[in-house]
């Protein structure tokens, strides 16, 4: 958009000056990114060790409204340089910037700006639309050198107002498959009363954090080293950040009980017309009767009826593009100054890549591998 210009800034202060207009454009923006809420970004800055740099990139329109913001962090780079990562980079799922379309043209080039003063950035996923219309033209017009992955997919489902979820539902499962799963909802009835509750509210999901440790804990998810609490610090980051999600109405989450016994949960981040489901971890000994499935279903037809857009965020697992309406790539994208240094940075990258997918291919098969080794199946 003529008039649409970018602007850097650097201060931690800034996230608290520009709150209201950064609430804003992500009602207004048109690539949302849950990650990149106040609420994310605050509480991840907050754990950060003294000294952490953020590099904040902001698209202006013609009177000054914000059209675009990409939050990222200075790192430690290759051959003692620096480099860019984005925030939240070791939680998120998603690393695009909340923007208008009007805005993407002008952040793309506020990036551009700082190779040279970084010697690389780092992308780790964004929906491919962004990639598509607004990132690849300029990665690939040749001034500077990059490396870009098409290794990950995500599935969405996009609800239709003319048919029911049940319908839909029924339509994507086999005859065998429904049967199945009717016979699991049969079975865990029969263990106690099934209920979900859903919490929403600051004191309702602070009042029930605990309860997700005693699910999370039972699941093959923290067994395999993969569960949300598994790191350590992490049970008490998720424990300050969900509560201050919810009093903004940005979570929801969701727990099935049996009786008394809560055997699965799942964390659904909320957004205008849009659910991405972060979690989903039930009790490994009530497996036999799918509580995660059950539970998955229960929220899938609440956020269709809501009229949601649905996305299962980038991870590669065959029950979510069965399910799905729509399956596209997630790419991820390392853009480096082309000088001797960025040269030899982009063949040390190549190279990790290259050890780091054998050492994965040859290490015994786990649940918590199986989208990665899939990933691999998928890269171009």
């Amino acid at each position: 958009m003529v008039g649409t210009e970018w602007e850097i800034e650097r201060s931690v202060k800034f996230l608290d000056s520009a709150s209201k207009e950064l609430s804003d454009l992500d009602v207004r923006a048109e690539w949302k990114n849950p990650y990149f809420s106040m609420e994310w970004l605050r509480s991840w800055l907050n754990r950060q060790p003294p000294g952490t740099k953020p590099v904040f990139i902001l698209a202006r329109g013609p009177k000054g409204r914000i059209e675009g913001f990409w939050p990222f962090v200075q790192r430690p780079g290759i051959l003692g340089t620096k480099g860019l990562w984005p925030f939240i980079y070791d939680e998120a799922n998603y690393f695009h910037p909340n923007s208008t379309h009007n805005g993407a043209g002008a952040l793309v080039n506020g990036l551009a700006s700082l190779i040279g003063e970084f010697l690389f950035c780092w992308i780790p996923l964004m929906p491919d639309s962004f990639w598509h219309r607004i990132l690849q033209p300029v990665v690939e017009g040749g001034k500077y050198l990059s490396v870009t992955r098409l290794n990950r997919k995500t599935s969405m489902i996009h609800p239709k107002a003319d048919v029911s979820f049940d319908e839909y539902w029924d339509g994507k499962m086999g005859a065998k498959t429904k049967k199945s799963f009717r016979y699991d909802q049969r079975g865990l009835a029969e263990k106690g009363k099934v209920r979900v509750e859903s919490y929403n509210s600051f004191e309702e999901v602070r009042s029930i954090m605990p309860t997700t440790c005693i699910v999370e804990v039972e699941s093959w998810k923290s067994a395999e080293g993969a569960g949300l609490y598994t790191i350590r610090g992490k049970r008490g980051f998720f424990f300050e950040l969900f509560p201050e999600l919810a009093r903004s109405k940005r979570v929801r989450i969701s727990i099935l009980y049996v009786g008394q016994k809560p055997v699965a949960w799942e964390v659904d981040l909320l957004g205008e017309g849009n659910l991405w489901l972060h979690h989903l971890a039930f009790d490994q000994k009530w497996k036999k009767y799918s509580p995660g499935k059950q539970l998955l279903n229960h929220n899938l037809k609440r956020a269709w009826e809501e009229g949601r857009k649905i996305d299962f965020l980038p991870v590669s697992l065959d029950y979510k593009e069965k399910i799905s309406t729509l399956v596209e790539p997630a790419p991820e994208c390392h853009w480096f100054k082309k000088s001797i240094r960025g040269f030899l940075a982009r063949r040390l990258i190549l190279w990790n890549m290259k050890i780091r997918k054998k050492i994965r291919q040859r290490a015994p098969r786990t649940k918590a591998s199986e989208p990665l080794l899939k990933s691999y199946e998928f890269e171009k």
